[in-house]
């Protein structure tokens, strides 16, 4: 049997896409050196607001120059638009006063559409400027303006009907750096797709609380549940404006509580194993890192027989490694409240009793934080 591999340009030579963009139309369609999707569009439009007096400019004066503006990706692979925008001259102002079109899917200036300027957004959830710019192989540049312009833009919440679930989390502009944004989201559109509602610059409580504040009442009374983190000047903002019954914090973070003194483990682990066995079995253990965060139906035969061989040298990171799978798997279990709080209880008491030590922060922190659910 052969195998037929399909490059994106003859993807492309069968499919014609669709643009979520309905003011303009797609002319023609290629790809470039480098792979990617070039359209050539055209716009639908018949006038454009006059930059001098904002009346409708309707009478057509020519191209301005031609623009190559990206847009949301394709199979993975990046998608630009090329268009030539008309100019307008305008029929109520004195003198030949002109005026570029101006798009209602793009911000003046900016060299991305709106649609991926609101991915973008997306994609900064628990991810940095500089992440997301190596993962979408966009210009750190483009990531950080389309950011700055989020942040300057007055939120409008006309749009929704409900809120359903809020998210809130921050993001470091740069690692290492006390520089923060906070994104603000809902999923409460029928097709479950998560949409950035606010950016705020920085995430003290007093910035949250302010949006949370500006929710129309009638947006406020939908909002069923408000997805964070366990950072306290988002906790409190949402209690003061939702109360505690709707606070959920998100499992993201609380995972990172247990798989981190879990790592912690396993480096030391690994580096007493190294000291001790000889080096052509040692290196029968490279790559467990990722071996030890995968659940175990995932892992390969291959995978499963370096977790038996880390297993035999180290009982230690064996038991610690079942508690955290135990409870990743509560965690992935859909239950009521009253169920998990006692599956929790069950899980603290089993770790308790074992000889394994590192997660003794973490039950603790389970224990007396009432927000996870756990008495």
């Amino acid at each position: 049997m052969s195998t037929c591999i399909l490059t994106v340009a003859c993807i492309m030579a069968e499919l014609r896409i669709p643009l979520d963009i309905p003011s303009i139309e797609i002319i023609s369609q290629a790809t470039n050196s480098k792979g990617e999707i070039i359209l050539s569009v055209k716009s639908l439009k018949t006038e454009t607001p006059c930059h001098k007096c904002g009346k409708p400019a309707t009478i057509r004066y020519g191209n301005g120059p031609t623009q190559t503006i990206r847009h949301l990706p394709i199979f993975d692979t990046p998608v630009y638009l090329v268009i030539t925008p008309a100019r307008y001259k305008c029929e109520h102002c004195d003198g030949s006063i002109t005026t570029t079109e101006a798009y209602d899917w793009s911000k003046k200036g900016s060299h991305i559409t709106n649609g991926l300027s609101d991915y973008l957004m997306r994609q900064l959830i628990h991810s940095t400027v500089e992440d997301v710019s190596k993962k979408e192989k966009i210009s750190y540049d483009q990531v950080t303006n389309a950011l700055n312009k989020a942040i300057a833009t007055e939120v409008n919440l006309d749009s929704y009907s409900s809120l359903k679930i809020l998210g809130i989390d921050e993001f470091a502009v740069k690692k290492g750096y006390n520089d923060y944004v906070t994104v603000i989201s809902t999923k409460s559109a029928p097709d479950g797709q998560v949409s950035v509602i606010a950016v705020l610059s920085g995430r003290l409580k007093d910035d949250v609380l302010a949006f949370l504040k500006s929710i129309p009442e009638h947006l406020k009374k939908t909002v069923e549940s408000v997805c964070t983190d366990m950072y306290d000047g988002f906790v409190y903002a949402v209690v003061e404006v939702f109360g505690e019954g709707v606070l959920v914090i998100d499992r993201y973070h609380v995972s990172k509580l247990y798989r981190e003194p879990l790592d912690r483990l396993r480096i030391s682990e690994m580096k007493r194993l190294k000291a001790m066995l000889p080096e052509d079995e040692y290196s029968l253990l490279e790559g467990m890192m990722w071996i030890l965060r995968k659940n175990h139906e995932c892992l390969s035969e291959v995978e499963r027989d370096k977790l038996a061989l880390l297993y035999k040298h180290s009982p230690k990171l064996k038991a610690a490694h079942s508690l955290a799978l135990k409870l990743t798997q509560i965690f992935n279990t859909h239950c009521s409240k009253k169920s998990g709080v006692a599956k929790l209880n069950r899980w603290i008491k089993r770790a308790q009793k074992s000889d394994v030590t590192c997660f003794k922060s973490f039950i603790t922190t389970l224990i007396l934080d009432d927000r996870l659910f756990c008495s």
